[in-house]
């Protein structure tokens, strides 16, 4: 074990040779004539023990601690005063500004070994039990946000199963978290409150897996009737993830519900108008919209850029709220960069599978 270091800080040399010849088998030690210069040794080395003189020239033991007391390093290193039994004010004093024990004058050099012993020992169990909360403490944040990716891993996958149904890449989900993460940060949301939307939308569209596939994957126009039943994928995917306390679902459920809500109060399942639709539905609206009519789907084929951005000016006040429409258009570089990264991630044996289960449906079919 590496030896500890002792700063002895006094005028009087016969008091500083004094202690060191006794502390010097067991201990490293400095010594320095002032508070002043105190701090310049300190500087390169940082002791394990201060032991400090009251009354000395340029700066003082008070002096000294009342310095001492604003720095960070006072926590770690111990000071022990040196001062007679009657200086009753100048040892409140110094326990005031944060002394840790006394060495009383004249010294006894045996009580000296003692105390300094004890108060290095206390140090070194402090230290230690420093080192483990901190380790501990490493350890639960790393757990923490494993669990926390667990859990975001898990609502995206299960946003993707849910769009693999009519989205072949399942990469929708991905890029409209990034697009609504783009339009929150342009709306003046906390990096935050960006965060918790961009994780939360993935499960907008949970609530397809209660829709027939007849309906879903209908190639041409919907009946009145077949309409109806899409306009309940909204009220499954809130009841879905309903009836929990943790934000990032009950969010996740108000999206799934109000998603397909339009600011002019013509869109369902409520018809909410205006700020009656949460922020999170109304960000969203644009953010799903956007990337259903650049990308191609079993009904539609995908839309030019210009036409996109033409149809969505138009919609301004109607389907969108105009502040969500200008934030849009505001990330629109960061947007499009997304569009670009996401155009569709391989993913051949799921590909593969998903082209056998088509295959049986349709023999089975005949």
């Amino acid at each position: 074990m590496a030896h500890q270091t002792i700063l002895i800080v006094d005028d009087e040399d016969y008091i500083c040779q004094l202690l060191e010849e006794h502390l010097k088998d067991e201990y490293i030690i400095i010594k320095a004539s002032n508070g002043q210069e105190a701090f310049e040794k300190m500087q390169l080395v940082l002791p394990d023990l201060i032991i400090l003189d009251i009354n000395m020239p340029v700066m003082d033991g008070i002096t000294f601690l009342q310095k001492f007391s604003t720095m960070p390093q006072k926590n770690r290193v111990p000071v022990a005063v040196l001062t007679a039994y009657s200086e009753r004010k100048t040892r409140l004093k110094a326990l005031s500004l944060g002394c840790q024990d006394f060495l009383n004058k004249p010294i006894d050099l045996v009580e000296l070994q003692l105390r300094v012993r004890n108060i290095l020992e206390l140090k070194t169990y402090r230290d230690e039990l420093e080192k483990l909360v901190e380790k501990r403490t490493q350890a639960l944040h790393k757990a923490y946000e494993e669990l926390k990716l667990t859990q975001l891993e898990i609502v995206r996958r299960l946003g993707k199963a849910a769009e693999f149904r009519d989205d072949e890449t399942g990469d929708h989900i991905m890029r409209t978290s990034k697009y609504v993460y783009i339009i929150a940060k342009k709306l003046g949301l906390s990096a935050k409150q960006c965060e918790l939307l961009s994780h939360a939308s993935p499960m907008h569209d949970i609530g397809k897996i209660g829709i027939p596939d007849s309906i879903l994957l209908k190639p041409g126009k919907l009946t009145p009737e077949e309409f109806e039943i899409i306009k309940l994928h909204t009220l499954i995917g809130a009841e879905i993830l309903a009836g929990t306390d943790l934000p990032l679902l009950k969010l996740a459920s108000e999206i799934a519900l109000t998603h397909h809500e339009r600011w002019d109060g013509t869109g369902y399942p409520s018809g909410l108008k205006g700020e009656e639709i949460p922020l999170s539905g109304r960000i969203m609206a644009l953010a799903d919209t956007f990337d259903s009519l650049i990308n191609p789907r079993i009904y539609k084929k995908e839309w030019e850029l210009e036409r996109a951005k033409t149809h969505i000016k138009n919609e301004r006040g109607k389907h969108f709220d105009p502040k969500v429409v200008d934030a849009f258009f505001a990330g629109l570089d960061e947007i499009i960069a997304v569009r670009d990264q996401w155009k569709g991630e391989e993913q051949p044996k799921l590909m593969e599978l998903m082209e056998k289960v088509k295959k049986l449906k349709r023999q089975s079919a005949l």
